[in-house]
């Protein structure tokens, strides 16, 4: 059997990172044993082969891509039948038994990938698919599982083979799209064992993945882009995916380059690391916007490390075991607003990089946002972790430590101003560090509103 290429990229790290398989990262402090470095996620794929194979042409349709035997791909000597009313020209029906759809061409999603040309649409009626499907054309895969929405997220109701259209455990993967403007839609994908229900290469962009319930995978979907294209992730289910693997525990992950992308409209739930993890540290994560998602009992929704100009707003994360918004190392140009963030076991938002070994953040604006009964504080800066930034505008109160608190060592010229900060059980204005700025800090405080601080003079009693 052949070893194929998934990415020409992954020949650069192979052999130069160790992967820690089966670990995850809690984002929370003084809790070690749970933390690893998001950059020795970045051979995943190659560890997963199990060969330590130099990965080099790309082949998706050859079944033998990631060593599968043509006969567990299901390929099909033949179509069963030719007609398929009621469907427009250019569109493949699939039914894995013939009953929902009997006029159905197709018995496997694969076979009918294989036949499509680039711009149709493969229909797949509901069923049991135990295939692993590499889409290498431009198409659109249209699922019969449309109902994937926050109600069904949350009471985690069983997939139904006479309604949804299941694409179930196989192998490495559920889908790999690897194609410009493949369109995934409507499926539920789910019991991967060895990695992710949903894989998009970064040589290529345009991706829409919507309307899915992406469940009970090792992680949920592994999200990259070239960025030449707009690619979407919206209004998925993504829940508990926590199979035991490399970077598992992730709902949304990405470490092969990601860029001009948006996760939106997403509910997630269950996720033991994070909804969403984005990491530059190898491949860039810019121009990506992470908006009007849910988290619900995540880890964390959303931890970036490395990103450039990423817009995390709209969001709402409640009972998260970590802090709800995680920042690590070295990133710039980030925009945290009006995101709501309530009754998590740690920090609101969380500015950590020294845990992770890299530079501090700069220039991170984190405005309007609501923050409330968090187990430590709403906004928590860690040593070494954030310069030239901005806090404005946020209401954080009745967090079991401070509102806004910020460490001591290597975080100035912060400026923190116009926010609400109340009923916070040790101080609403907290800052440890030493310059020349307000009250003897290194940050400049003004115009926020709070009764008790660490130092005279960062914040004022509301009149």
């Amino acid at each position: 059997m052949r070893i194929r290429a998934l990415v020409a990229s992954i020949a650069i790290v192979v052999g130069t990172l160790t992967l820690g398989a089966g670990q995850s990262s809690a984002w929370r402090d003084n809790d070690t044993s749970r933390v690893i470095d998001p950059a020795t996620l970045v051979v995943y794929l190659t560890q997963l082969l199990g060969l330590g194979e130099t990965l080099d042409a790309f082949a998706p349709d050859d079944p033998a891509i990631i060593g599968i035997p043509d006969t567990a791909v299901g390929i099909d000597a033949a179509p069963t039948d030719t007609t398929t009313a009621g469907d427009p020209p250019g569109t493949l029906v699939v039914d894995d038994d013939m009953v929902q759809c009997p006029n159905a061409q197709y018995t496997t999603i694969t076979a009918a990938v294989t036949a499509a040309m680039p711009g149709d649409t493969i229909r797949v009626c509901p069923g049991i698919y135990n295939e692993t499907v590499v889409v290498n054309k431009t198409v659109t895969l249209l699922g019969s599982s449309h109902s994937g929405g926050e109600g069904r997220c949350e009471n985690a109701t069983l997939p139904d083979p006479t309604r949804d259209s299941i694409l179930h455990g196989f192998a490495i993967f559920g889908f790999l799209l690897a194609a410009n403007g493949v369109v995934l839609d409507g499926f539920v994908v789910e019991d991967q064992l060895d990695g992710p229900g949903v894989y998009t290469s970064p040589a290529f962009s345009g991706y829409l993945i919507r309307n899915n319930i992406v469940q009970n995978n090792v992680f949920g979907i592994y999200f990259n882009s070239s960025g030449a294209n707009h690619s979407v992730v919206s209004k998925n289910c993504v829940r508990t995916n926590n199979r035991t693997g490399a970077a598992n525990g992730n709902g949304v992950y990405s470490d092969q380059g990601l860029q001009n992308a948006a996760i939106e409209y997403n509910s997630f739930t269950g996720n033991m690391t994070s909804a969403v993890t984005l990491t530059g540290a190898v491949l860039p994560v810019s121009n990506v916007t992470v908006t009007h998602n849910k988290s619900l009992g995540d880890d964390s929704a959303v931890a970036l490390f490395s990103a450039q100009n990423v817009e995390v707003m709209d969001n709402k994360a409640t009972n998260s075991t970590g802090s709800a918004i995680f920042l690590g190392p070295d990133n710039s140009g980030l925009l945290i607003a009006r995101n709501h963030l309530t009754n998590g076991d740690f920090n609101g938002v969380r500015f950590n990089a020294p845990a992770f070994g890299g530079p501090t953040s700069v220039n991170v604006e984190v405005s309007h946002n609501q923050i409330q009964n968090m187990g430590r504080s709403g906004i928590s800066v860690a040593p070494d972790s954030l310069t030239s930034s901005v806090f404005s505008m946020n209401h954080s109160h009745d967090n079991f430590v401070d509102g806004i608190r910020i460490e001591a060592d290597g975080n100035s010229g912060n400026v923190i101003t116009g926010n609400k900060l109340r009923h916070n059980a040790e101080h609403d204005c907290h800052d440890d560090t030493v310059g020349t700025g307000t009250a003897g800090t290194a940050n400049t405080w003004e115009k926020n509103e709070g009764d008790t601080e660490n130092r005279p003079g960062l914040c004022r009693k509301k009149p």
